[in-house]
């Protein structure tokens, strides 16, 4: 693309990213999809940080073999 037009690119096989860009770029319009969004960025990153969180504790091999 030329200057100054903006795009997004997402890897290929990852429908889940292109969805959310795609929430997000929506979300500029609607607050009730914003807050939405918010609240999935936050459910996400509790759990991220859940799993984190067991790794250190419990180490590598535990965490790929439960």
């Amino acid at each position: 693309m030329p200057r100054g037009v903006p795009v997004a690119t997402v890897a290929i096989n990852n429908a889940t990213n292109a969805g959310l860009l795609a929430v997000r770029m929506l979300g500029v319009g609607d607050s009730d999809l914003l807050a939405r969004m918010s609240q999935y960025q936050e459910d996400t990153r509790d759990e991220v940080l859940k799993k984190a969180e067991k790794l250190q504790r419990d180490g590598w091999e535990s965490y790929l073999n439960p």
